[in-house]
C-alpha cells in the first residue's frame, strides 16, 4: 500500500509534537514535514510534495488562509486539512473559499483524524461534526438568515439540492451520477445550475456555501 504523505502547519510547537506522534502511529501515514507559519511552509513545499496538509488557521508571518490560497495556485491537486478550535468558525468559510478539503477540532479523537486523513486521501471532504452546527449558528445570528435559507430552498430544486450535499462531501460528477442514478452529464448540468443559481463562482465556494446555509446534509449517507 503506497502511504499518504502528510505536512503539519501548527505554530504551536507543544500540540505539533503530539500531532506528530498521533500520525507516526498511523500505518498508513508518511510524515515528510513540519512547518510553525506559512510562509516556512511555502518555502519547504518548493521541496517537499506532501498529498495531505494538516494546516492551523492563525499563525505569525503568515495565516493558513493565506498559505492555502497560494498553496493551491502552485499545486491545486494539494489537498489541505483545517485544525480549528471552537471560536474560529468566522475563518472557516474562508479556508474553504480558498479550497480546503475539511476541517478538524484540535482536540478531535485519533480515530476521528485517521478517518478524515483516509478520506480525504481518497479526494472526498471531511467536516467535523462538532464543528458544523457551530459555523452553521454563527451564520443563524445574522438578520434575515432564515429568510434567505427560505428563498434559497425555493429556488433549488430536490435534485439540485441533493446533488449539493454530495458536492459539500467532495464528490465527482461521476460519483455523483452513480449515487443518483443519472448521467455524469446531467450531473455536471446541476452542478452548473447550482453555481448560477447560488451565485458562487466555484465549487469551493459552493462547498461554503452549502454549510453556511446549513444544506450539507441534504444527501443520504
Amino acid at each position: 500500500m503506497q502511504k499518504i504523505n502528510v505536512f503539519i502547519v501548527e505554530d504551536q510547537s507543544i500540540f505539533r509534537g503530539g500531532l506528530k506522534l498521533l500520525l507516526q502511529e498511523m500505518p498508513e501515514i508518511n510524515l515528510i514535514g513540519e512547518a510553525a507559519n506559512g510562509k516556512e511552509f511555502l518555502d519547504q513545499l518548493k521541496i517537499e510534495k506532501p498529498d495531505i496538509v494538516l494546516m492551523d488557521i492563525k499563525m505569525p508571518v503568515m495565516d493558513g488562509i493565506e498559505a492555502t490560497r497560494l498553496a493551491l495556485e502552485q499545486y491545486p491537486d494539494l489537498k489541505v486539512l483545517v485544525l480549528s478550535m471552537f471560536g474560529e468558525e468566522e475563518y472557516l468559510i474562508r479556508m474553504l473559499e480558498a479550497g480546503v478539503r475539511g476541517f478538524l477540532l484540535k482536540n478531535t479523537e485519533e480515530s476521528e483524524l485517521h478517518a478524515a486523513l483516509l478520506l480525504v486521501a481518497e479526494g472526498k471532504n471531511y467536516f467535523s461534526n462538532e464543528l458544523l452546527p457551530a459555523l452553521t449558528g454563527s451564520f443563524m445570528k445574522k438578520k434575515d438568515y432564515h429568510d434567505e435559507k427560505t428563498d434559497i430552498k425555493q429556488k433549488l430544486t430536490r435534485r439540485e439540492l441533493e446533488v449539493l450535499g454530495y458536492i459539500c462531501k467532495g464528490y465527482t460528477n461521476k460519483e455523483i451520477a452513480e449515487v443518483c442514478f443519472i448521467s455524469p452529464r446531467t450531473a455536471g448540468g446541476h452542478r452548473n445550475n447550482l453555481l448560477e443559481k447560488t451565485g458562487c463562482r466555484n465549487t469551493a465556494e459552493l462547498v461554503g456555501f452549502g454549510i453556511k446555509y446549513d444544506l450539507f446534509k441534504q444527501s443520504a449517507e
